[in-house]
């Protein structure tokens, strides 16, 4: 099952680092990742929660993913994360995912969310997407 993990975040990572619309907000390669390194430029995004389901039935095996992508920005305002939200929208709603060892059957945005964190003037979003694997 741990490597159902590691693919999916990769496959989402290639689709949005061959996204123009997110690498004009996040550069190239995209400012994506699964830990932040240490001085990092904003905006950045950074791979978070994922909540995993296993479902089986008769014939097929698989995985409902609830997974969280933040978004970290300084920009003054709400702006620039909005956009962002925006292109990763754009980007993976309803998104064809390569999978070795499994094929992605859905990727749904689930929900988003836009907040001015305690600092004010750090904003974070909070985008989930709901991605349905199936096993080969």
């Amino acid at each position: 099952m741990t490597d159902i993990f590691f693919t999916l975040q990769q496959s989402l990572y290639n689709a949005l680092a061959a996204s123009a619309e997110v690498t004009a907000l996040l550069g190239s390669p995209p400012r994506l990742y699964d830990h932040v390194p240490p001085g990092a430029v904003f905006p950045y995004a950074v791979f978070g929660a994922t909540h995993i389901t296993p479902y089986d039935n008769r014939t097929d095996t698989g995985f409902d993913h609830l997974l969280t992508i933040d978004i970290w920005s300084r920009y003054r305002g709400s702006k620039e994360a909005k956009d962002i939200v925006t292109a990763l929208y754009d980007t993976l709603h309803r998104a064809s995912l390569p999978l070795a060892g499994q094929t992605a059957l859905l990727c749904e945005c689930h929900s988003a969310e836009v907040a001015l964190e305690n600092d004010g003037f750090t904003t974070h979003a909070a985008v989930r997407f709901n991605i349905l694997t199936q096993d080969d």
